[in-house]
């Protein structure tokens, strides 16, 4: 009897192995997938000095995945997004990053929030295999560092590209200085800005560094004044700008005030008022009042999940992001794993989700949206467009 059901046993073991290789039923050595669900992880600064990024690119996210969550999942799975708060502090971020990969078991790490925060889990990420998708940062990095990593818009460096040219070339202006936060963040853009300007045979007239935590640039400032600067290149957050210009212009300078993406947001504005009149910023996507069906969505999902938080560059930030994640679920099937869906996002050719610009990826190309961004200013205390989207040059550092 016993000799019989070891056979029995031996033979559903046999069938269940060869059902499994044949794909006819699923199995899910994976991380963070099962049948029902998938979960995805991220840390974001949800209390510190940029929390107004983290709260609202958490809720962009949110508000894609509950909408497709509510009419049944990706595949008949569901999206759990799970982040933790690591306060724009690379430590807490690698704190964050052990906690959601060992202990919350998440599938990928989606949307982490800044630079200098998702550097320092960028080997740990690696070591662990665990994809590194769509982070919210735009450094070069996440464009060349291999498999593991994949961002989804135009870097900082192809930002400054445009920013100089911009400046040399419409502007006539070849008194240009640096402001930048002296991390890898500040550093992707500036030290792109010095090799675009070698190629004119330029150079910054002034090269000046401030620290995460600086609320006093009042030093930075009399720097920038003594140089003579005619524009000044602000590589930093949304933050740093309205203080520099509100202590550059206590000391009678006024230079022209421009920076990448980071900078184009509503807190800005609120933070700067007259002072930021006037500042141009790079977009690497549409503001969140322009039309078009994905946007159209998008407003009304803000309206639905989140209607105290009202439409910014920052939760379309977020949106687009899950947005673009969602596809490449549609894209990946059921047989959901790390490869399969790397697989498919670098699958994804001019695909537009209807705000009028393509993804494409491809090879070892890791970024995506075809390098576009287009200049914007803020005139009446409002982000207006001053140019239509340009392909922007692969910016380099060197």
């Amino acid at each position: 009897m016993k000799r019989l059901l070891s056979s029995a046993g031996a033979l559903a073991g046999l069938i269940g192995l060869l059902v499994v290789l044949n794909g006819g039923a699923p199995t899910w050595a994976e991380d963070g997938v099962t049948d029902k669900e998938v979960i995805i992880g991220a840390g974001m600064d949800l209390t510190g000095a940029v929390a107004n990024w983290g709260v609202n690119i958490k809720a962009g996210m949110e508000a894609v995945f509950d909408r497709v969550n509510d009419a049944g999942g990706v595949h008949g799975r569901k999206i759990k997004l799970i982040a933790y708060d690591h306060v724009y502090q690379p430590p807490k971020a690698v704190t964050n990053a052990k906690r959601l990969v060992e202990r919350d078991k998440v599938f990928v790490m989606m949307g982490h929030l800044g630079t200098p925060t998702t550097k320092a889990i960028k080997e740990y990420l690696e070591e662990k295999q665990v994809p590194n998708i769509f982070p919210a940062t735009l450094a070069s990095m996440w464009t060349t560092s291999g498999k593991w990593h994949v961002g989804d818009l135009a870097s900082y460096a192809d930002q400054t590209w445009l920013i100089i040219d911009y400046l040399v070339n419409e502007r006539k202006i070849k008194k240009i200085a640096s402001f930048y936060q002296d991390d890898e963040y500040g550093l992707d853009g500036h030290l792109a800005g010095k090799a675009r300007l070698k190629q004119y045979e330029l150079a910054y007239v002034a090269e000046v560094d401030y620290k995460r935590a600086d609320i006093d640039f009042s030093s930075q400032a009399a720097k920038l004044k003594e140089s003579g600067a005619e524009a000044v290149i602000v590589q930093a957050v949304y933050r740093e700008p309205p203080r520099l210009a509100e202590q550059c212009h206590a000391i009678g300078y006024y230079p022209q005030f421009i920076g990448p993406g980071p900078i184009v947001v509503n807190k800005t504005i609120e933070l700067g008022g007259k002072h930021v009149e006037g500042l141009i910023g790079v977009e690497v996507y549409p503001l969140p009042t322009d039309p078009g069906p994905f946007l159209d969505l998008y407003r009304a999902d803000m309206k639905k999940y989140f209607p105290g938080l009202p439409p910014d560059t920052t939760n379309l930030y977020g949106y687009q992001k899950a947005a673009l994640f969602v596809e490449a679920l549609q894209r990946t099937g059921r047989n959901l794993t790390r490869d399969s869906l790397l697989k498919s996002i670098e699958s994804i050719k001019d695909w537009d989700p209807g705000w009028g610009l393509k993804y494409s990826y491809g090879g070892d190309n890791r970024r995506g949206m075809s390098r576009v961004g287009r200049l914007v200013m803020v005139k009446n205390g409002k982000w207006t467009k001053m140019s239509q989207w340009i392909e922007l040059k692969e910016g380099g550092r060197r």
